[in-house]
């Protein structure tokens, strides 16, 4: 694809792809991915001609070959990051998780000519791949550190390390709201960055212990509709703990209230009425911390993991709510209940620019 239309043949090929793309990416159309590269890049057609930009012309140049290194956790991360390297054109490098990632894999399989003979796959890691000039790496801490040591010093690294999300109530935890956001929980098993792992509650315990009770019976029905997938020893074993640990502490005084799936570790939920931070990691598999909270809500009272926290789910939801009630928080991105998990294809990812960071620019002028 090198002709002035390149980048319109490659928006046409992924919009065809629509079906398969909406439950990682939402709605794509033609007309939404030539409108984010606009956005982002300031003409649909930066790539192939040279644009005006203030005084100077400009054109884009996509980073080539982009390495993606990819969790497991879930498809996500491999849908998006591999959608946007294609939409800007260029060979993609994909090290997919050594365990395989069945869904991408197969997409890829697939795809039409002009789209796969762009991609490389591999579950190994080819040493060639260093002198790729940038890298888009999904992670934990672990991962990151061993790519920020693998890679050489020059190579373009975006990072996207371990994040979590919440939800913030300001009002009664309706069972529509609660049903929303039992899906904004069990989504993909609760494995992603857009999973809510906490329920704060502006208010006193008793509002507090209602909404967690109404979610604990609203993920109970919705977990016919997001069933569990098989969890290995560990991962059922971490859940089974963390249960324990709570009844423990409860016996011993501590304002907790524990309900769960009695017949497995399908979910679970907790209220805590003490004065830990408002922000907590949980076990996962559809673990809920539920809080209740007064005043504004900043960093500091959500605690340490407050650093990575990705999107708060805010009900009531409407734009004037999401500026004034958490504006002291200012997280990445704030949604309605039911839509933690589709940002959709203008989602400025971690509070940066996608597309644009993945280009480099020559000018005129």
């Amino acid at each position: 694809m090198t002709t002035m239309n390149a980048t319109r043949l490659r928006i046409g090929l992924l919009a065809a792809e629509a079906a398969a793309l909406e439950p990682w990416l939402g709605p794509v159309t033609a007309d939404n991915l030539a409108d984010w590269l606009a956005d982002e890049l300031g003409h649909p057609d930066a790539l192939d001609s040279w644009v005006r930009r203030g005084p100077i012309h400009s054109r884009a140049v996509p980073l080539s070959p982009l390495l993606h290194i990819i969790s497991g956790n879930t498809p996500h991360a491999g849908f998006q990051s591999l959608v946007r390297g294609l939409l800007l054109g260029g060979r993609q490098r994909v090290k997919l998780p050594s365990a395989g990632l069945p869904a991408l894999e197969t997409w890829i399989a697939n795809l039409p000519p002009g789209l796969a003979g762009m991609i490389e796959t591999s579950r190994e890691l080819p040493a060639a791949w260093r002198d790729s000039p940038a890298a888009v790496i999904f992670g934990d801490a672990e991962t990151l550190r061993f790519f920020r040591d693998w890679l050489p010093g020059d190579t373009r690294r975006i990072e996207y390390g371990p994040k979590l999300s919440a939800a913030v109530v300001f009002a009664d935890l309706d069972a529509g709201t609660a049903r929303a956001l039992a899906g904004d929980v069990l989504r993909h098993d609760q494995r992603g960055c857009l999973s809510v792992q906490a329920v704060l509650v502006h208010g006193d315990t008793v509002a507090s212990r209602e909404a967690a009770a109404r979610l604990a019976r609203a993920l109970d029905v919705a977990r016919a509709e997001f069933p569990a997938p098989p969890r290995s020893i560990s991962e059922s074993g971490a859940i089974r703990n963390f249960r324990e640990i709570v009844r423990y502490r409860a016996a011993n005084g501590q304002p907790l209230e524990l309900w769960e799936c009695r017949q497995s570790t399908a979910w679970t939920v907790v209220h805590d009425a003490g004065d830990a931070p408002l922000l907590s990691a949980t076990p996962g598999g559809g673990t809920v911390m539920v809080r209740p909270f007064t005043g504004d809500l900043t960093a500091a009272c959500l605690g340490p993991e407050a650093a990575h926290l990705s999107t708060v789910v805010l009900h009531p939801f409407d734009d004037d709510a999401a500026r004034l009630r958490l504006d002291a928080l200012a997280p990445p991105r704030i949604c309605a209940p039911g839509m933690a998990q589709f940002p959709g294809v203008f989602w400025s990812h971690d509070g940066g620019r996608p597309l644009a960071s993945l280009v480099r620019w020559r000018d005129i002028g």
